[in-house]
């Protein structure tokens, strides 16, 4: 808890929450609305599939700009269109005139913005707390944004039975407006960052020569993005939909979403107590915890079920989530920590949109319990594979006494890790992807 001695963190971490506080609430009202719009699984997936790719398609055009001007604007500005975006889609719902292209298109203003602001706060964290505490940073904002998650998708689930999707939806946007309130107390990342004068195209091409020079990180992408989009996206498409038919309707969705934050609560304490030589295994293994949960869903076992696994899953969430943000502030250069967390960020959110769109179809084809077994297969192969790759094994964590070498420059040798010397004689990270 010394990381909460720094007052930036201690506002960027009030920013998180509460804007995350909003996200969970959006998770069960969006869901929710779409569903009383036009009862449509495959209307839901477009939904969420849009904002996904709008994210998608501006994210390395975020990190380059974030690598060059300052960063805590950036935040404020995106804060704020989101601010606007959410109360609109709001105002329709409480309204009435809501149709699905009005919320096509504010999900796509969405996504835009969360483009701009991921990249710029993947950055800035860095700055505001001591180098030697970027693990402890990770950890805590992890976990208290967990906790926050928690109270979210019940009180969602509360808010859509009580007054309606509209209402909660428009608690996400207040969240915002009080996000950028907070980060604009912040005093670092005000100042543009150092670059060579390049041009934004350049720096894109730059970061992404960077990135792939880097044969720890990309294969932990590319696991991320297939987790996303064959496991986690067919579970929030469907799982309303099962929830609705078959679990009892918003709250048992509210009370599973609700389990996976609580158990990335609790990994937010194991990522802090645990220190593990090679994050990245114990990191990357975590993804078989989200097998059990597809499966459950799969089979409409009871709400308390699925919570119970979605607990563990939750877990992996956290110590992924914590483990992985410190390999990376650990081994990228600070001045190309925007555009490179871009290309992480970019393989989740390529794929993932490709998943909401095709949940809805493939439920209807072969039915969504087939579907949902289909993706806990392709998560169990696609994470066995990852854990194969050497260079993710053997990253070290600095704690661990022993540093990985870094880049020499923006778009120098890679950030490899240093020869295992137990080898010569004879997965974690990061927290798993949030939905």
């Amino acid at each position: 808890m010394r990381v909460l001695r720094e007052r930036d963190f201690r506002l960027l971490l009030g920013g998180r929450i509460t804007s995350q506080l909003g996200n969970q609430i959006t998770v069960v009202a969006l869901a929710f609305g779409v569903l009383d719009l036009t009862g449509s699984a495959s209307d839901l997936g477009l939904v969420l599939a849009v904002e996904a790719f709008s994210l998608a398609l501006f994210l390395v055009i975020g990190g380059a700009v974030a690598d060059r001007m300052s960063r805590r604007r950036l935040m404020i500005t995106a804060d704020l269109v989101r601010f606007a975006s959410q109360g609109v889609m709001a105002a329709l719902l409480i309204s009435g005139h809501a149709r699905i292209w009005h919320l096509l298109l504010l999900q796509v203003v969405s996504g835009i913005a969360s483009a701009f602001f991921i990249p710029a706060v993947s950055a800035l964290q860095p700055e505001t707390v001591p180098a030697e505490h970027h693990r402890e940073a990770n950890a805590l904002r992890g976990l208290m944004i967990a906790a926050a998650g928690v109270v979210g998708p019940a009180l969602g689930g509360l808010l859509v039975v009580a007054v309606g999707a509209g209402y909660a939806l428009a608690l996400d946007s207040l969240s915002f407006l009080l996000s950028a309130v907070l980060i604009s107390a912040i005093r670092v990342g005000s100042a543009p960052v150092a670059n060579s004068g390049k041009s934004v195209l350049r720096d894109v091409r730059d970061g992404w020569q960077d990135f792939r020079s880097r044969r720890w990180l990309w294969p932990v992408t590319l696991q991320s993005a297939l987790v996303r989009m064959l496991g986690l996206a067919p579970f929030m498409v469907l799982g309303p939909l099962i929830a609705k038919d078959e679990l009892g309707g918003p709250a048992s969705w509210g009370l599973i979403l609700g389990a996976i934050s609580l158990g990335a609560f609790v990994g937010g304490f194991v990522a802090m107590s645990a220190h593990p030589r090679r994050p990245l295994i114990p990191a990357v293994a975590g993804a078989f915890l989200f097998v059990p949960m597809l499966l459950l869903l799969s089979v409409a076992a009871s709400p308390v079920a699925i919570a119970a696994v979605a607990f563990l899953g939750g877990i992996a969430q956290s110590v992924f989530w914590t483990y992985w943000q410190t390999a990376m502030h650990e081994n990228v250069p600070p001045e190309t920590l925007s555009r490179i967390s871009s290309y992480d960020w970019l393989g989740a959110y390529t794929f993932e949109p490709i998943g909401y769109a095709l949940a809805g179809p493939a439920s209807a084809l072969i039915g969504a319990g087939a579907t949902l077994v289909a993706g806990a297969g392709a998560v169990a192969v696609g994470t066995a594979a990852t854990l194969a790759v050497p260079e993710v094994r053997r990253l070290r964590a600095r704690s661990a006494g022993t540093e990985n070498p870094q880049p020499t420059s923006a778009t120098g040798g890679s950030a490899e890790p240093a020869p295992d010397p137990a080898r010569a004689q004879g997965p974690d990270g990061e927290k798993q992807v949030s939905a």
